[in-house]
């Protein structure tokens, strides 16, 4: 059973991924990250994650922040109320999990988070710097 919950989360991300990057072409609105914005919203990233493992609700809500300046960075009008679907989700489980803070309500909130950054400064990118995050503290 486990399985197969794991299998419909990457299915389900994979198409959140593929509907957010067809809306956000369809808008066009968003430019590109420059090479030291990208940098820094991974390094960014990264210490929200690593965050997350002691404070969860307050790592989700950094997030939450991070994925705003991002998109504004790129150009995307949040300030007329529009969000992608992914931050939409997100700020959904976020909410559903403040009574609980362990639950995985905040772990797919995340999730939906990592989609936004993922898409603006790339998941090679943000994979390198968990990577040397990880060698540095071992």
């Amino acid at each position: 059973m486990g399985t197969t919950v794991l299998l419909i989360l990457i299915v389900a991300v994979i198409a959140g991924v593929i509907a957010y990057r067809v809306r956000l072409a369809l808008r066009g609105r968003i430019r590109s990250l420059s090479s030291e914005n990208k940098a820094r919203y991974a390094q960014s990233w990264s210490a929200i994650q690593a965050r997350f493992l002691e404070e969860p609700a307050a790592a989700v809500q950094e997030a939450d922040q991070l994925a705003f300046s991002i998109l504004r960075d790129r150009g995307a009008r949040v300030s007329d109320g529009w969000r992608p679907v992914e931050m939409q989700r997100a700020q959904q489980l976020a909410r559903a999990g403040q009574d609980h803070p362990a639950s995985t309500d905040l772990r797919n909130a995340m999730l939906q988070y990592e989609i936004i950054v993922d898409d603006a400064v790339g998941e090679s990118m943000r994979k390198s710097l968990d990577a040397h995050r990880q060698r540095v503290a071992s």
